[in-house]
């Protein structure tokens, strides 16, 4: 297998300190390499996923997503911030980015299947900051990406 650049920088976002840093390393990284980048979202496929309570169990507030079209909506409204604060945080640097990208599922498989889709990509993602046990006992989208991932990836601290 022969190693070459990536033309791809992905970097999931979901508004943490963490993203702004791998976002700005990304967009620094792209404009030095004249790779792309492009933010990802990952929200739940529906409300089941998101609130993982059974319905017997659910707040009223729940079951209000338990409609497709509502749970469209709160989905693609959380998108919009996410991204939004994402471009605020990162100011004249947030022309850098590409593209921004509504994925749904878990975290760390939805950005898998992305990056096995996209043109030589690396993956840049914000770590939490957490120790490795803890890590391992309450997961940590990171750790599963550079474990799992077919691409480079690179944990910006």
């Amino acid at each position: 297998m022969t190693a070459t650049a990536p033309k791809t920088l992905l970097v999931p976002v979901d508004g943490s300190e963490g993203a702004i840093k791998a976002l700005r390393f990304a967009v620094g990284l792209g404009k030095a390499t004249g790779a792309a980048v492009d933010m990802l979202y990952a929200f739940p496929r529906n409300a089941y996923e998101l609130f993982g309570t059974p319905a017997e169990y659910a707040t009223q507030e729940h079951l209000r997503y338990m409609d497709p079209e509502a749970f469209g909506k709160l989905r693609d409204d959380n998108a919009k911030k996410v991204f939004a604060a994402m471009r605020k945080a990162l100011g004249d640097d947030a022309s850098g980015i590409r593209d921004q990208i509504l994925l749904e599922g878990d975290p760390g498989e939805a950005v898998i299947k992305h990056a096995d889709a996209a043109d030589a990509p690396m993956i840049i993602v914000g770590s939490r900051g957490i120790s490795r046990v803890r890590g391992l006992l309450i997961g940590s989208v990171s750790q599963r990406l550079a474990e799992h991932a077919h691409c480079p990836v690179t944990v910006v601290r």
